[in-house]
């Protein structure tokens, strides 16, 4: 799918409609959230057809596994080098203790997503706040948004006013925008990060969980996560706060039960609960 000139979505995985993963097609090249290790072959069969053998960057908003899982599969076959956090890169580069927390929380659905590969820390380039990569074309500005992961790198592509956030913005379902916050969240960092991105000269957002929205969504997201936050505080359990959030939110109801969407949405009350205790 095309999104703008130069920029691409692809469908990433053998469940449609769940992972974005975005390629910049211009002077330097560029992959941003590659997903999950078991879509890696979608990836590069994608590029094939568009021949394209050789990348010049993955861009790995963070390190969960449905996001950065087949980014050291990938780099090894076009020989690209990672964009991280700082704080992600030595999970990166060995995800062996990734690997254990993610099946920890995740169950069987790890096992569906797939074994991240590691890769050569050498290959990984730690990203600053507002580091920016010339692409030719374009450039690509890396902004740094704690609160649904501390490691959590957001992307600007400034000349076509993209902004590629990640989980910092939230799931894009049926026109509306789902917090995503698993444990550990940061409530009032995730906030800030959305403050950021209003104040940022962008017209396209385009979210791996899945597919593009007006800025409109940042606003959006902004109230919807005010509002489960202090939802939260009163329930007693992950069962609980969904009911409550029935109630004041007519939108949650569109999330069906046993999707993939679903499992993202209840392990997001699980972290929205922890938050308002700590």
């Amino acid at each position: 799918m095309r999104v703008a000139e130069k920029v691409y979505l692809i469908d990433s995985f053998a469940v449609p409609g769940i992972f974005s993963t975005y390629f910049l097609d211009f002077e330097k090249k560029v992959l941003i959230d590659p997903c999950v290790a078991n879509g890696a072959k979608i990836i590069l069969d994608f590029l094939s057809k568009h021949g394209v053998s050789k990348l010049d960057y993955i861009a790995v908003t963070h390190v969960h596994i449905d996001h950065g899982g087949s980014a050291a599969t990938i780099a090894k076959k076009t020989n690209a080098k990672i964009l991280a956090h700082p704080k992600g890169l030595k999970h990166i580069a060995n995800p062996e203790k990734l690997w254990f927390a993610s099946k920890a929380v995740l169950g069987e659905l790890a096992e569906i997503y797939g074994k991240p590969e590691g890769i050569e820390e050498e290959r990984i380039i730690p990203v600053e706040d507002w580091q920016s990569f010339d692409l030719g074309d374009d450039e690509l500005v890396a902004i740094h948004v704690p609160g649904h992961a501390p490691h959590m790198v957001a992307y600007l592509l400034k000349r076509r006013k993209i902004l590629f956030p990640s989980d910092a913005v939230g799931m894009l379902h049926k026109g509306n925008v789902f917090p995503l916050t698993p444990p550990p969240f940061d409530f009032e960092k995730a906030i800030e990060s959305l403050e950021k991105f209003e104040k940022l000269d962008i017209e396209v957002v385009a979210l791996t969980h899945f597919g593009v929205a007006t800025k409109d969504c940042i606003t959006e997201a902004k109230r919807r996560l005010k509002l489960w936050f202090e939802v939260a505080k009163e329930a007693k359990s992950i069962e609980d706060l969904d009911s409550r959030l029935r109630e004041v939110d007519e939108a949650v109801a569109q999330l069906e039960k046993g999707s993939l969407l679903h499992s993202f949405y209840l392990t997001s009350l699980g972290g929205l609960l922890s938050s308002t205790k700590s």
